[in-house]
């Protein structure tokens, strides 16, 4: 049955992008404009514009030194740690115009967190976010300097966790079925708000509001996940001739992606300085800060992650 429903939606990719593109005006510019102002791509933050595009985000960041409790065992801790915990994630995702009120987006993403030596492997594990998306991104106002739009999408995660400390504490409590492995799948299904406004050709600001229902990694009830940010850049391009952009922005998120299994919420800030110069790709490094919850330690350490990102409008 999957296989025919993705058969069935290729075909209406192909079919409908045909006539799209032969009947949408040709003086259209690719990259999402508004008021003469262009908008950017960043990380962690979805854009509000109909198009078709491509594009892929690496990031790569670490935790400061933190202090790992080890096991009390008569008041005695025993294999407590110093160390580093290293965060790497991957993220692609194709967006395909249908009209231009109407697009259809599909994404794949990998999110890894593991310790940066083998005390901080075996005190935090090896845990892996796995997974994609498919949704619907439609128009729900467009004038000189706003654009509105809603989405519906439904996600897929695959968790897998290998935590050595984990097992012990279950051996340690008496757990009758301690594990060392465990890998949970989660299905969500969202709606959401995403906007764009153009100050004037070079000041412009966007904004998105995220809510997903489903399963839990913790494998509890079932929860309510949510996202929300807002991004404001400058384009120096229109006003100075030079084709560089900074954004700078902030987001509130609850969701797997970023808080993994430990649930509870992340704030993340964000910088981006990208290129400008043309019509047909963005390209851009990222900066972001945010703090997650981590069962190995206590507190919510704040983890520094570099993104180099890549659009490409068609």
């Amino acid at each position: 049955m999957k296989k025919i429903i993705l058969f069935v939606l290729l075909l209406m990719i192909f079919e409908i992008d045909g006539y799209s593109q032969t009947n949408d005006s040709i003086k259209e510019k690719k990259r999402p404009v508004l008021y003469g102002h262009a908008f950017p791509s960043v990380g962690y933050f979805e854009s509000s514009f109909i198009n078709t595009s491509l594009k892929a985000n690496i990031g790569i960041g670490e935790t400061p030194k933190l202090k790992i409790p080890g096991f009390i065992i008569d008041d005695i801790e025993i294999l407590s740690f110093e160390g580093q915990i290293l965060f790497v994630d991957f993220n692609i995702e194709y967006q395909q115009r249908f009209t231009p009120w109407l697009s259809l987006y599909i994404s794949a993403n990998m999110t890894g967190r593991i310790g940066t030596d083998m005390s901080t492997i075996l005190a935090d594990g090896v845990n892996t976010l796995s997974g994609g998306t498919i949704g619907w991104l439609v128009r729900i106002k467009q004038s000189e300097k706003l654009n509105f739009s809603g989405t519906i999408a439904a996600k897929k995660i695959n968790g897998t966790f290998i935590n050595v400390a984990d097992y012990i504490r279950d051996i340690l409590n008496n757990n009758p079925n301690p594990t060392v492995f465990k890998k949970i799948p989660a299905t969500l299904l969202g709606i959401g708000f995403r906007g764009a406004y153009a100050f004037n050709p070079t000041f412009g600001l966007q904004f998105f509001v995220d809510f997903n229902y489903g399963e839990s990694l913790q494998r509890s009830n079932a929860q309510l996940y949510f996202s929300g940010g807002f991004i404001g850049d400058v384009d120096f391009k229109p006003r100075f001739n030079v084709p560089i952009g900074v954004a700078i922005g902030y987001t509130l998120t609850t969701t797997p992606a970023i808080v993994m299994n430990e649930q509870g919420n992340s704030n993340l800030f964000s910088t981006k300085i990208s290129y400008t110069g043309s019509d047909d790709f963005e390209i851009g490094l990222q900066y972001t800060s945010y703090n997650i919850n981590l069962s190995s330690i206590e507190g919510k350490p704040y983890i520094k992650k570099v993104l180099l990102s890549f659009q490409f409008y068609f």
